[in-house]
């Protein structure tokens, strides 16, 4: 190979011609191997030359360097002519750097190109894949051509939104029907997708050998920070072999494995991964199989984990036994921020057990325990937690059977304590008392709080009558307003028009009834305005019953069909006279009193 190292000088001389044969001789004497068994004495070499008697000043001088090997298989030196050897003077540099002055010869390849075409090298470059990186598949960040590629060697076409998505931070696959292979072909390009965050296959059936794919994209792939698995068929298996995987993990947020027939045996290894990760905030593992086996490992779990912030393990067969140890985990946890149990079977002992952890726990922000059989002495136990809890924030307890007793000893706690932070009370499903309804008011004016309930009961110590009329009218409230009409005397037909299919407005219908002289509760116009309110306006139509053939009213209106209004008399105890009775009544003896002034007269 030949190289070339220029400096520029403007006219050389000889006696720097001689300075360069000298180095020559003293390159050749320094690269020429040793002749052997050589009794004659080495010649003792010249002192070598300085840069500034190479590069006179305003002068430069050419010269070449010959071939790297500077010597045959023999032995024999090669000899170097002068004008192969150039001198590199760009700056005051020189091919002859310190150490070859020193009597050392090192190679420098940064001063040295290459012109030769036939040289060969190892390093195979590719000149398609040096001017253009990012057509190739080790530059394609996003999968595109590896998932092409799966596609054509498994048979199945490749979907568009796939390829249209890969470059996106959340890739939703929600419900595709991705069979095995489409599962396989995703697997192979996310494993050195950089773009992909966020993966999203719910409802896609994915099975245990489905799951495994994903293990190796999720072991490879250190860009994605959540993956939601909801609604499929992982299994027990694949959900071990996921917790194999997710327990050195350090990049994943979020697991969302809700839905997954996930069973019993499955518990230590989520005990695994609730020991062993630390990076993961959101664990998501409601409506699986999982009972009182692995409620003993998710119980030891929450107590040993002190990083994950958010929980579901509601809507799993929980007995109390495996409730308690629940609570128990939750009362030793320092870190849950998002607690749900919904349907977690808590019952009395459970909420013991719960009441701890309302107690010592000072994390914890939002607990859903809807659905949990909890009585009213369960409840007295959620209170005593509540009075001195300062950080709790949202409580859902609604459709328990503590009833209103219940929610009342709730409220009470909630308002005794001057430092609670709870803004949503949710008691779903739950009717309230009226003295619950007042410190509800002012819960709200006061501290800003939501406070939601199924409605308020009347006082059934001082009026049972009432309380009796409330459920019949709860009951039905369309033939309860019929019968509540009819004892008031109003003919339906005289106040509804029912010549034209007209709705009124809510407010329209209640001033109606009213100039009408029909009395309605406001609880039983609530009632009344779930059944015929539609869109905002009141399709009072439904009041009419065409099917009956107690009374029948003509509406006046030949092209209109007969409508019919179904009346039952309410029942009247023994001795009371209905209206129709009364008025009747009334006129015979009016009848009879004017007969009887006639005779006196």
């Amino acid at each position: 190979m030949t190289s070339f190292v220029q400096v520029t000088s403007s006219a050389p001389s000889n006696n720097n011609n001689n300075k360069i044969k000298t180095v020559r001789q003293k390159r050749s004497s320094i690269l020429s191997p040793l002749p052997e068994d050589s009794d004659e004495e080495e010649p003792q070499a010249p002192k070598p030359p300085t840069l500034d008697d190479f590069i006179p000043t305003g002068q430069g001088v050419f010269l070449t360097e010959g071939d790297d090997s500077f010597g045959d298989d023999n032995g024999n030196g090669q000899e170097v002519c002068s004008d192969e050897i150039t001198l590199n003077g760009l700056n005051g540099d020189c091919f002859i750097d310190n150490e070859f002055l020193d009597g050392e010869f090192v190679s420098d390849d940064s001063s040295v190109q290459s012109t030769d075409e036939d040289y060969d090298t190892d390093l195979e470059v590719n000149e398609e894949e040096w001017l253009h990186p990012s057509k190739n598949d080790y530059h394609d960040t996003t999968g595109k051509k590896k998932y092409m590629k799966v596609c054509s060697d498994m048979g199945i076409h490749p979907v568009s939104y796939i390829v249209n998505n890969l470059e996106q931070k959340e890739l939703k696959l929600r419900f595709h029907g991705l069979d095995q292979l489409s599962i396989k072909a995703i697997s192979i390009p996310l494993e050195t997708n950089t773009n992909v965050e966020i993966l999203n296959l719910q409802g896609n059936g994915i099975d245990p050998l489905g799951a495994r794919c994903l293990c190796r994209v999720l072991r490879e792939n250190l860009f994605l920070t959540e993956v939601v698995l909801s609604e499929n068929k992982i299994g027990t298996e694949g959900a071990i072999a996921l917790c194999q995987f997710l327990k050195g993990n350090r990049n994943l947020i979020k697991v969302d494995l809700t839905d997954n027939e996930i069973g019993d045996s499955a518990g230590q290894s989520f005990y695994e991964v609730l020991k062993g990760n630390k990076s993961l905030k959101e664990l998501l593992l409601g409506n699986n199989h999982f009972e009182e086996n692995a409620a003993t490992w998710f119980g030891d779990g929450l107590s040993e984990n002190d990083t994950l912030e958010v929980i579901d393990l509601g809507w799993n067969p929980w007995k109390t036994r495996g409730a308690v140890c629940l609570a128990e985990g939750l009362a030793e946890n320092v870190g849950l921020r998002r607690v749900r149990f919904v349907m977690a079977g808590l019952g009395k002992l459970g909420a013991q057990s719960l009441m701890d952890a309302l107690l010592h726990n000072r994390t914890l922000q939002e607990l859903d325990i809807s659905y949990n059989r909890i009585p009213v002495e369960g409840a007295n136990c959620i209170a005593s937690g509540l009075k001195t809890n300062d950080t709790l924030k949202i409580l859902k307890i609604g459709n328990n059977p503590f009833d209103a007793d219940g929610a009342m000893v709730i409220l009470e706690a909630v308002e005794s304590n001057e430092t609670c932070a709870i803004n949503l009370l949710d008691f779903s499903n739950i009717m309230v008392k009226i003295e619950f309804k007042k410190i509800q008011d002012r819960l709200m004016t006061e501290r800003n709080m939501k406070i939601t309930n199924e409605g308020v009961l009347p006082d059934t110590q001082t009026d049972p009558e009432t309380f009796a009329k409330m459920t019949a009218f709860r009951k039905d409230p369309i033939e309860a307003f019929k019968r509540h009409v009819y004892n008031c005397g109003v003919n339906m037909c005289d106040v509804f028009n029912v010549d034209n299919d007209l709705k009124l407005s809510v407010v329209d219908f209640k001033d109606l009834i009213k100039g009408a002289g029909i009395d309605i509760q406001g609880q039983h116009f609530s009632f009344l305005m779930r059944v015929l309110e539609e869109n905002g306006n009141v399709n009072y139509w439904r009041l009419f019953d065409k099917n009956s053939n107690d009374e029948v009213m003509e509406s006046g209106n030949p092209g209109k069909p007969r409508v019919t209004i179904k009346i039952v008399e309410e029942p009247r105890p023994k001795g009371k006279k209905s209206a129709k009775d009364r008025s009747e009544s009334a006129k015979s003896t009016k009848k009879k009193k004017s007969k009887d002034k006639t005779k006196k007269k």
